[in-house]
């Protein structure tokens, strides 16, 4: 008899488990809805770093494409960048050729590449709840697949809204905060509240903000996502 109780307790504690991790992958599915619709769209967005500010195109297909057309300052115009998949490349325009980079390496300030090209959550990071109360869940997502902008996160979500609230940003090691950000000026866009601002912060204190300015959707072939576009896009 006490055998068959243990058993249907361990069980029953599995299936918890089991249901906390499926709220959690759903919660964080939900958010990435908010932040980034599944479908094509094109973005106009501002990146503002150290008090100066670069204006960009982004255009997206899908969870794996993005094309990123830097508009100004006018010095930097040609310098667009692209990313298939985990793979970046950046273009120079001086030196006539694109190179491959990380989308952990730095756009302007705080913002890494990956921040405005690949920032999905749900199907790069394994998600665990570590905590909740009645208004918000507490998640650590860790990295499923090498090269991702960030190894670990930290996430905060408000339950009534799946609305991400704020993160941290963590080392290979889980626990070294390199940067926090905070998911900011929910307006509608595309018939859903969407932050606005993403205002990332390093621990020294400095700040940047990257500001979505306009969201609209827009349908491109595959082959609008290719280096030879990139390279030539102005």
């Amino acid at each position: 008899m006490k055998s068959f109780l243990l058993f249907w307790v361990l069980a029953l504690v599995a299936m918890s488990a089991s249901s906390s991790a499926m709220n959690a992958e759903g919660l964080v599915k939900k958010a990435d809805e908010i932040r980034n619709p599944s479908q094509s769209y094109k973005m106009q967005i501002q990146v503002e770093s150290d008090g100066d500010a670069s204006d960009f195109d982004v255009y997206l297909k899908g969870q794996d494409k993005t094309l990123i057309v830097t508009k100004s300052p006018a010095r930097d115009k040609g310098r667009n960048m692209l990313m298939l998949d985990r793979d970046f490349y950046a273009y120079i325009p001086n030196l006539k050729r694109s190179m491959r980079l990380s989308l952990a390496q730095k756009l302007s300030g705080q913002v890494a590449n990956g921040d405005i090209s690949r920032t999905r959550w749900y199907g790069d990071y394994d998600v665990k709840l570590e905590k909740e109360n009645k208004k918000f869940a507490q998640l650590f997502l860790k990295a499923r697949k090498q090269n991702l902008t960030y190894a670990a996160i930290r996430l905060w979500i408000e339950k009534s809204t799946n609305r991400p609230i704020k993160a941290e940003y963590l080392g290979s090691n889980g626990t070294t905060v390199l940067k926090k950000a905070s998911f900011e000026n929910y307006k509608k866009i595309l018939g859903v509240m969407r932050p606005t601002i993403l205002r990332i912060t390093d621990p020294a204190g400095k700040t940047s903000l990257i500001k979505i300015n306009e969201m609209k959707n827009e349908s491109f072939p595959d082959s609008f996502f290719t280096v030879r576009n990139m390279e030539t896009f102005k």
